[in-house]
């Protein structure tokens, strides 16, 4: 089953990390999550406690969150700069203060 290999999620992944265009992304990141989680579901059902699929198992929960996180931003950027209409210039970065900018 190809969706239970290793190389498929984590090719989702990347491609869905590195997707440029917004239209694309939420479909790109739906393919990954459900690829993630065939391998989740496929590792459960070996139930052996070897170090590579614990290892693996830290990496595709670890890839999940980072998944949703990139929703989160992307999305949650668009919504409130569609919300400010075009006086909202000011991006993300005008929240940050100079003494959090350097650290």
């Amino acid at each position: 089953m190809a969706a239970n290999d290793t190389g498929e999620w984590r090719e989702l992944f990347d491609v869905a990390l590195f997707e440029p265009n917004r239209v694309k992304l939420r479909q790109r990141i739906e393919h990954a999550r459900h690829a993630i989680n065939n391998r989740l579901d496929a590792l459960m059902k070996d139930q052996s406690e070897s170090g590579r699929i614990i290892s693996e198992r830290i990496a595709l929960s670890d890839a999940l969150t980072t998944l949703a996180e990139l929703h989160k931003i992307i999305y949650a950027r668009k919504a409130s700069t569609s919300a400010r209409g075009q006086s909202g210039s000011g991006s993300l970065m005008t929240r940050r203060s100079p003494s959090s900018a350097s650290s």
